[in-house]
């Protein structure tokens, strides 16, 4: 009898071991199953740096799976960088390809910016052979020496007023100021110059885009390469002949 109970308790040992392993398992697979927080997506909007001297200005269009927006870097004494990115955003760091255009010329580099609330860090790292790609991105050093704030796009934009002698540019996303423009027309009326207030121009780097600006408007128009020495909007229509004659419907408004 003492037999049987001694081995009915042993039984019964080894049973509830098995069952506290088993839930032991069971929580432990439940728990691999949980999936993984990913960073949240970044806001829609424009965050800058501008010290008087330097300028690097960034804008997300799209946030998602994928992040895109625009980019420009002004700094003292060097060639501007205007251009696009797409990129992803990872455990708060955005890594991008930036396809840019300077002196003319289109490039394409990687560049990386660490999300700090309403604040962009910007990560450098050991490049490539060709400095293309970063060696290591998990590798990267964020400085807050240029921190790029959130700021409000039309607020940006509309601190370059034309009666200040400055105007918003789409194609290079920063103010100009209009004795920097190098082309400008001067207002026609049936085919003749008249007085008046001129139009100024810029062209892209690769001249697949024109913006024009009329006066007394803050902001640029947008002109997309139709042909040859031919640049157009549904308005507004560009051509070359003679120099250059600005349209509107049809109708010469501007020339030079």
């Amino acid at each position: 009898m003492k037999k049987l109970i001694i081995l009915s308790c042993v039984v019964f040992a080894m049973l509830s071991c098995r069952n506290k392993d088993a839930k032991k398992a069971d929580a432990h697979e439940v728990k691999s199953e949980v999936p993984q927080q990913t960073s949240t997506a970044l806001d829609l909007g424009c965050y800058v740096f501008n010290d008087g001297k330097n300028k690097v200005s960034l804008e997300i269009t799209e946030s998602g799976a994928e992040v895109k927006g625009n980019l420009s870097y002004a700094f003292a004494e060097k060639d501007k960088n205007t251009g696009t990115f797409i990129g992803q955003l990872k455990d708060g760091v955005l890594v991008a390809n930036y396809t840019f255009q300077s002196e003319g010329l289109e490039s394409v580099r990687q560049v990386a910016f660490q999300v700090q609330k309403d604040t962009l860090m910007e990560g450098y790292g050991d490049m490539n052979a060709d400095g293309t790609t970063f060696k290591d991105v998990n590798s990267l050093t964020f400085s807050s020496d240029m921190p790029l704030v959130k700021t409000d796009c039309d607020e940006q934009k509309n601190a370059c007023l034309y009666k200040d002698g400055k105007v918003y540019s789409t194609l290079e996303q920063n103010c100009l100021t209009l004795a920097s423009f190098k082309t400008k027309l001067n207002p026609l009326k049936d085919g003749a110059r008249v007085e008046g207030n001129p139009t100024y121009i810029i062209f892209s780097a690769d001249n697949s885009k024109a913006e024009i600006f009329l006066p007394d408007s803050d902001k640029g128009i947008v002109l997309e390469k139709s042909s040859e020495g031919n640049w157009d909007s549904k308005q507004y229509k560009l051509f070359a002949w003679k120099g250059l004659v600005l349209q509107e419907k049809g109708i010469a408004i501007y020339g030079g």
